[in-house]
Order: structure tokens, then sequence, then C-alpha cells
């Protein structure tokens, strides 16, 4: 109190002395006029009344903000990580090179590693802080349960993006791309072709009139009943010398291939005339051996038997296998991205050092 009050005092004598003429305004006149820290030529600035306080608004806004920002990157990195990923797994490129898969595989394996590196490191700096909640700074408790979070999360992106999109691929995206990757033919005579003149078909349509030959239909046990009947001409064309077109299906019939009914062979007869080649090995192996009983029992010759799925619209058909999975892609990425949004929530809501952030 007793310097503020000598301060104003020094400073009115050393305007004085300007007034006298004893020396310019400003400079140094006697020891109190050096003692004060708030002379012109002091590094301080003279300022009366309150002191300066924070601008506590503005660094609430900022907080704010970046609060924001990381719990917004907390939902859409796993996000981001389950859509790329899956979606790269029923792509094309996957589907024709598999070392494709290994190296986006990969890819995102060393991405996840590095979260989880990230995570442990903000962990052990939190630790050498105290280690505590109450005792370290919280900001240490923040980074490391941030870092936490993320790597939690893209790690369970990481699990169901595999799983999602193997899944994807496998039962609808590979179909697709094996028909696709084969020609199609049109207006195909059964009574005339050769299946070997067509083993690289993947849709056919048979000409007008063209149907099932459910008198000489067959089945095959083993573990499923894989069924098989002829496709044969209108009723105006001779039978086929060699029965090479096999509509065909698995557990849509009898033990013996009575009541046939493998995709569209139900339908309103005529409707129907075409076909989605049966490319599994496995399968085809089978359906060869129901082939053979037929043969066998109805006195009849295959030489060079193509199974297909009997269907209306092929072309549509193999289209829709295609929607069906981009349906069930979107899906998955809208339940996953809720599924985030509702952990983050609870983990938000529950850690109490994230909520005074």
């Amino acid at each position: 109190l007793a310097q503020e009050v000598r301060y104003p005092i020094a400073n009115t004598a050393h305007c004085e002395c300007r007034r006298e003429g004893q020396g310019t305004c400003g400079g140094p006149l006697n020891a109190s006029s050096e003692m004060n820290p708030y002379g012109p030529y002091s590094m301080y600035k003279t300022s009366y009344g309150s002191a300066e306080l924070p601008d506590t608004r503005r660094d609430s806004i900022s907080r704010l903000v970046i609060s924001t920002a990381q719990l917004a990157l907390l939902m859409l990195a796993p996000w981001a990580l389950f859509a790329t990923l899956s979606w790269a797994l029923m792509s094309r490129q996957v589907y024709l090179y598999s070392w494709i898969r290994v190296f986006v595989i990969c890819i995102f394996t060393g991405l996840v590693l590095v979260l989880l590196v990230a995570a442990a490191t903000s962990r052990s700096r939190w630790l050498r802080k105290g280690g505590r909640i109450g005792e370290a700074d919280p900001r240490y408790l923040r980074a490391y349960a941030w870092w936490a979070g993320l790597a939690g999360l893209c790690f369970l992106a990481f699990v169901a993006g595999c799983i999602v999109g193997t899944i994807i691929a496998d039962s609808y995206m590979k179909k697709f791309y094996q028909i696709t990757s084969l020609d199609a033919y049109d207006n195909v005579n059964p009574a005339r072709s050769l299946g070997k003149e067509m083993l690289d078909a993947g849709r056919v349509i048979f000409t007008k009139g063209s149907r099932l030959d459910f008198n000489h239909s067959f089945a095959h046990q083993n573990g499923s009943t894989f069924c098989v009947v002829p496709i044969i001409a209108a009723s105006d064309q001779p039978l086929p010398a060699t029965f090479d077109f096999w509509a065909a299906g698995k557990d849509c019939c009898t033990n013996l291939g009575e009541n046939f009914h493998c995709g569209a062979a139900d339908s309103k007869a005529g409707s129907a005339r075409g076909g989605l080649r049966l490319l599994s090995a496995e399968d085809e192996y089978n359906y060869r051996q129901a082939v053979r009983f037929s043969e066998i029992a109805y006195h009849m010759e295959s030489v060079h038997p193509l199974f297909f799925e009997w269907t209306a619209n092929p072309i549509r058909d193999i289209g829709i296998r295609r929607e069906a999975a981009f349906g069930l892609y979107f899906a998955t990425n809208v339940v996953f991205l809720l599924g985030i949004f509702i952990l983050v929530v609870i983990g938000y809501v529950c850690f109490p050092r994230m909520a005074k952030i």
C-alpha cells in the first residue's frame, strides 16, 4: 500500500521537474523513480483498477469445439474403417485376385495396431503422472481414455468389417461375379445345341416353348438332396440326342426326384425359359451323380451336362443379387454407425472425467 501511494508522488515530482526545465519528462530523476516498476521505462504497463481476467467464455468455446471434434472422430473413424474394409472385401478386385484380400487385411491390421500403440503410450504417460483418478492431471486421463476408446472401437470395426464383407462376398457377390464373367446366350434350342458348345455359358435364355421334362427327373442323396431334370425344347420339337441341359437345385424334390420345384419350376407353363449357371464344384459333382443315375434309369445319354437354376429372367435375377448385396451393405453400415453412437454416448456419460472436459 505504501508503494502504491509513493508511485504517484514520484511521478508528480518527475512532471514538476519537467515543467521547471530540469530534464526530459520520463528520465530517471531520483531513486524512487528508478524503483518504480510502472515507470515510463519499465517493462510493466501502468494500470489502475481491477486486474484483467482471462476470457473464460472463449476458453469454454474452444474446449467445446475440441471436445465435439474428438467425439465426432471417435464415431466416424471406426465407421469409416468398417465401411471401407467391408466394401473392399466384397469388391470385384478381391474376387479376381486373392492377394489383394491379404494386402487389404494387412493394411487395416497395421492401422489398428498403430492405434493400440498410441493408446498404450497415452496410458504410460498417465501412469507416470500419477495413474489414479483425482491425482493425475485430467488432461492425461482424458487423452488415455480417448485413445483407448478409439483403438477399441476401431478394433471392433475391423472384426465386424471382415465378417460382414466376407458374408456379403460369399453369399451374394461371388455368384454375381461368376455369372457376369461368363457369356450370355439367347434363343438356345436345347434340341439342337450341345453342352460342349456352351461351356462358357453363364446366362442362357432358351427358345420359346422350352420346358422341363419332369418325366425324367432324378435325385442323388449326399447330405442334401440334389435334384435334376432335363431341359427340352417345345412339344413340336424332337427330343435331343444328348441331354446336356439340366435344371438343378438342392432339397427341392423327393428322394427319387419327383415333385421337382426348384427355382421357377412351379411357374406358369411357358413363363420361365431361362437359366443361371450353377458353378459350385462340389454341387456339380453331386448333380453329375444324379444325371448318371438318370441315364441308367431312363436309358438316356448326357455327354457334357450343364446345370442351371431355372428362372424366368436370368438377367434380372442376377441383378437382384447385386441389389441385395448393396442393400445389406448399407443396412449394416447404418446399424454399425448407430451402435458406435450408442457406445460413445454411454462412455461419455459413464466416464466422469470425460464429462468434465
